[in-house]
């Protein structure tokens, strides 16, 4: 074993109340730094009957 250990400490996204691309889930963020050096986010969002798209975050 490498000693390392693993601590949940909170969730970074959960799907908006009523935003219906959102109700089955937003999961899997994949990010990326900019040439502007902003930090981005590209969730995947789970509409009903799992229907998937890749959506940026907004903050």
């Amino acid at each position: 074993m490498s000693g390392f250990k693993l601590q949940r400490l909170g969730m970074l996204m959960e799907p908006q109340p009523g935003n219906l691309q959102e109700v089955e889930g937003v999961l899997n963020p994949a990010a990326d730094r900019g040439p502007d050096g902003e930090l981005y986010l590209f969730p995947r969002l789970v509409a009903r009957g799992n229907y998937s798209r890749i959506a940026s975050a907004d903050f």
